[in-house]
């Protein structure tokens, strides 16, 4: 196996753990506070996910969302997984996407998630980076976040 990111977990950008899961935040954020919803066993197939483990990400789906609602407050969200290369998976090990969403954070609403968020074709490489950066939450956010999980 190649170098998986998920299974060499970054352990500043985790935010909660479960038995068989954890919330991670991107690396990338498309809008302030995406999260990555992964299972712990290295997994590349969705049909390889036990019935165990289905339950306990959705389980991790609702507190996280629910800690994101409460300090980010966020209007909506989107939750969502790229299946194999052509949908835009880049990182070969089974994820999820949380993805908050506010008003006027795209012109354009309804569609793709990242095509949505990001326009693509109204920005350069340059442009990604700095929005990136932007969507990204301060240490005391992150810190704020984590203790309302643990609880």
């Amino acid at each position: 196996m190649n170098f998986c990111p998920f299974c060499e977990k970054d352990r500043e950008r985790i935010i909660f753990e479960s038995k068989l899961s954890f919330a991670l935040l991107d690396i990338y954020p498309i809008t302030y506070g995406h999260t990555l919803i992964i299972p712990k066993r290295h997994i590349l197939k969705i049909e390889d996910l036990t019935k165990d483990e289905v339950l306990d990400i959705f389980e991790v789906f609702n507190k996280v969302k629910n800690a994101l609602e409460k300090f980010l407050k966020p209007d909506g969200f989107n939750f969502g997984i790229n299946i194999g290369e052509a949908s835009g998976q880049s990182i070969e090990h089974i994820h999820f996407h949380l993805i908050p969403r506010y008003k006027g954070d795209t012109q354009f609403p309804d569609g793709g998630i990242r095509k949505v968020i990001m326009n693509f074709i109204d920005f350069e490489k340059e442009d990604f980076k700095s929005k990136w950066i932007k969507n990204r939450l301060n240490k005391e956010e992150i810190e704020k976040i984590r203790e309302f999980l643990k609880k």
